[in-house]
């Protein structure tokens, strides 16, 4: 600090002006630089952005509640394998379709075939297995049929286990 006062005491008035006067330029363009120029280009950027950011948002919160509906659903019944065959069967003839074969594979899985059956019927009775009967499809192949939105439908289904 002394060496400070003895450089300023050592100039001319005229210097010490034009050493204040530069110093006060550097201080302005030092608050400049560091606070009002960047508000001035990141407020327009965040103002642009936030429309998406709020959709962004909106998509999360319904998806946070789409997740919670589906935790508050009660969870699918596991049942012994007989019951859960005679279950699935049920749950076929509810949706008006017929299982030309029902063939139980290895590890309880079981192997189903449907000719000529509604795809729309059997993608939602599909669904409705999943949720409640807790049976996940494995290999499915579908092939269309002549008849406009049937197929003939191969897969496996793996039903819940205790």
């Amino acid at each position: 600090m002394e060496t400070l006062r003895s450089f300023w005491s050592q100039r001319a008035p005229r210097e010490r002006l034009v050493l204040g006067a530069a110093g006060g330029v550097v201080l302005v363009v030092a608050i400049f630089l560091l606070l009002i120029e960047p508000a001035a280009v990141g407020i327009p950027r965040l103002e642009r952005s936030l429309p998406a950011m709020r959709t962004q948002a909106e998509q999360l919160d319904r998806l946070l509640a789409e997740v919670a509906g589906l935790k508050a659903r009660p969870q699918a019944a596991v049942l012994p394998p007989a019951e859960a065959r005679a279950a699935l069967e049920r749950s076929l003839q509810a949706a008006g379709l017929k299982a030309g074969r029902i063939v139980p594979i290895t590890d309880g899985d079981l192997q189903i075939t449907l000719a000529d059956v509604s795809y729309a019927a059997w993608s939602t009775w599909l669904a409705g297995a999943e949720r409640e009967l807790g049976a996940r499809a494995g290999a499915v192949t579908v092939r269309a049929t002549g008849t406009p939105g049937a197929a003939d439908i191969e897969m496996t289904l793996r039903l819940a286990k205790r």
